[in-house]
């Protein structure tokens, strides 16, 4: 059978037959991160893998930082108490423990981005109150090992799903290893903001959130929409929606003109603007507010199997683009079953000046390159020379096809030497559609 026909809004006509032509790429950037459009309500509702969200014991917050800032909460985490951090992270995971005066203490990974215990077990200070173990790209960790070490010296495990919303890491769901776990709304579905704090220690007690206001409320909805519309993917209402915050900019005295900006989020910030923004310590009136209604209702309400395969097909086709390629690699080729990929991450052996290339050409692709200062050089770690050699290209549920081969065609171009033609087709697609 032919391939399915064309995703409104997509921009690119999807070739039948594998070895067609790629498309021309669109003039709109592929977004980082996922953007409302049709497509977002088609398909079931649940997912055949587990979700934090379904989660007995949680509530929505403001985003993945405040949640963790509101798990250290939940543990009494304060001056004097040292919490442990991987060498390989995002300034996220840190601000929030500086934030409330305690110390952070970074423990080394290994190739596959687990906590090497017999490290931590020769070197754990005296004062640790938590230990936060990330799911990496959203590639379910072994938990039960970290888990018994935590529970052998008193110590509390934070498990960060922020790149991993569905998942199951052993015979447990994700987010059900931690005394707390926290995970990201904004990576896996199309709202300006979120994220999630789960408890499964019957002691703690979830926090009270202060109502977000009537002006957050209607920011939210309609940052949703203008979001949407600037990628082109609400066809039919993509002009009458830039055509009315264009009106709203220059009656608030924008320059006729000048394009109204998309409303920014994590990972739609310029690089420098997110990596500063990443490492201020935390509003914590903001982190203490609770979810608005139109972000809550996306991230609760709609179909959730489209993306877990569409993440999932994204990664494939990624992983068999990449194979073969001199200087380039899959990171982690093996897709666990039972998860669904935050991003694809790529080693390259010479990331410069490429990966900036790629960020000036609106390819979406994202590194963690501004480690927190003082990250030690540790035997055995990975961590550290994953911060320069692992690119985080997006495969969310929003790329359209012609999307997915821009991304190959540049890395291609940009690191394996002389451009080479990028798979035409996503042959994992053409096998779903058939």
């Amino acid at each position: 059978m032919s391939a399915a026909a064309p995703r409104p809004g997509s921009g690119a006509v999807r070739p039948s037959v594998a070895g067609a032509p790629p498309v021309t790429a669109p003039m709109i950037p592929a977004p980082r991160l996922p953007v409302v459009g049709w497509n977002t309500f088609s398909g079931p509702a649940e997912a055949a893998v587990p979700t934090l969200l379904a989660h007995p014991r949680h509530v929505l917050t403001t985003s993945g930082r405040a949640a963790i800032l509101l798990a250290l909460e939940c543990l009494a985490v304060g001056p004097g108490d040292v919490v442990l951090l991987p060498t390989y992270h995002c300034p996220t995971m840190v601000t929030p423990v500086k934030t409330l005066g305690a110390e952070a203490v970074f423990y080394p990974i290994d190739e596959r981005g687990a906590p090497r215990l017999d490290w931590l077990s020769a070197h754990v200070p005296p004062r640790t109150k938590a230990l936060l173990v990330p799911h990496y790209f959203g590639l379910p960790q072994t938990m039960d090992a970290v888990r018994a070490w935590c529970d052998s010296r008193g110590i509390a495990l934070i498990e960060d799903c922020a790149h991993a919303m569905f998942g199951r890491s052993g015979e447990r769901p994700i987010g059900s290893w931690g005394d707390v776990s926290i995970a990201s709304l904004t990576k896996f579905f199309p709202t300006p903001e979120g994220g999630v704090l789960a408890l499964n220690r019957a002691d703690l007690s979830l926090p009270a959130l202060t109502p977000a206001s009537r002006i957050e409320q209607v920011k939210a909805a309609s940052d949703i929409l203008h979001m949407g519309a600037s990628h082109d993917r609400l066809t039919g209402l993509n002009g009458l929606i830039r055509g009315v915050f264009a009106l709203r900019g220059l009656l608030r005295g924008a320059p006729r003109g000048q394009a109204t900006p998309v409303p920014s989020r994590h990972g739609d910030l310029d690089e420098e603007e997110e990596i500063d923004a990443n490492m201020a310590l935390i509003d914590l009136p903001l982190s203490h507010r609770a979810l608005t209604r139109a972000s809550g209702w996306i991230s609760t309400r709609v179909p959730r199997r489209r993306i877990v395969e569409s993440r999932r097909r994204n990664y494939e086709f990624f992983t068999a683009a990449f194979a073969g390629c001199e200087g380039v690699h899959a990171l982690l080729p093996a897709l666990p079953a039972d998860c669904a990929p935050y991003v694809f991450p790529l080693w390259v052996r010479a990331p410069d000046p490429g990966y900036l290339e790629m960020r000036r050409l609106g390819v979406p692709v994202s590194r963690w390159d501004r480690l927190w200062p003082g990250v030690p050089a540790l035997p055995g770690d990975v961590g550290k020379a994953w911060s320069h050699h692992v690119l985080q290209l997006a495969c969310h549920q929003d790329l359209t096809d012609a999307d997915l081969r821009r991304i190959v065609e540049q890395v291609k171009r940009l690191f394996t030497g002389p451009a080479q033609p990028a798979n035409s087709a996503n042959p994992a697609r053409q096998a779903h559609a058939a």
